[in-house]
């Protein structure tokens, strides 16, 4: 396991933006007894099939907590491919005085179609037993395009769990479409620059 120093390091990429991709939150949720503290480590988790791919929305999420004077280590900067053990993820967040692990779930479509296009978002389990619960949940993602031509869609649905809890508890949590994505790094940046700005607005990225 790596330390979270030398994992931070290691995390953050530059990246290229795709200006025709775009970013919208469908819906929100801020949990409003929740109290928020200054945040210095954050630990990010992002599930797709891709390994590949995981690095870029993983590094791009470090890259922008950095610039904001954040410290974060990612799931693939720490661990070998594959799934996550959880009991040495535990152990990584505990140890390390993690203060917020995001969690990122991602479904990809692409289709053709002429229909206006919707987008509803089922929820797809209780968050119970801290950030794992969200790590082993399935897909409650439905997606159907509102375009004339091929269109490259990923949904995803980010949690985020203050870790100063035992378990962690779920603190903020959304739904978004990111559209018209033509690299893994345009909308990599497209949906860490509209989820950054939601997550300081809702108060839970504080110094």
């Amino acid at each position: 396991m790596r330390s979270f120093l030398r994992a931070a390091a290691a995390a953050v990429a530059l990246l290229a933006l795709s200006s025709c991709t775009g970013t919208r939150m469908v819906q929100t949720w801020r949990d409003p007894k929740y109290q928020a503290q200054p945040v210095k480590r954050v630990f990010i988790v992002c599930i797709m099939p891709s390994d590949r791919t995981r690095v870029v929305f993983e590094n791009a999420l470090a890259q922008a907590l950095l610039d904001r004077g954040i410290l974060s280590a990612t799931a693939t900067g720490v661990f070998p491919p594959g799934e996550l053990d959880r009991a040495k993820a535990d152990q990584f967040v505990k140890e390390n005085k993690i203060d917020l692990v995001i969690v990122q779930r991602f479904k990809k479509k692409t289709e053709l179609a002429y229909l206006p296009g919707t987008f509803d978002y089922v929820p797809a389990a209780p968050y119970y037993g801290g950030w794992w619960s969200a790590y082993g949940a399935g897909d409650g993602f439905y997606y159907s395009s509102a375009y004339l031509e091929e269109d490259t869609t990923v949904t995803a649905e980010t949690t985020v769990y203050s870790a100063h809890t035992d378990p962690e508890t779920l603190v903020w949590s959304a739904a978004s479409t990111t559209q018209n994505v033509q690299s893994a790094p345009g909308a990599a940046q497209s949906l860490t620059k509209t989820l950054m700005a939601d997550l300081e607005k809702a108060g839970i990225l504080v110094k």
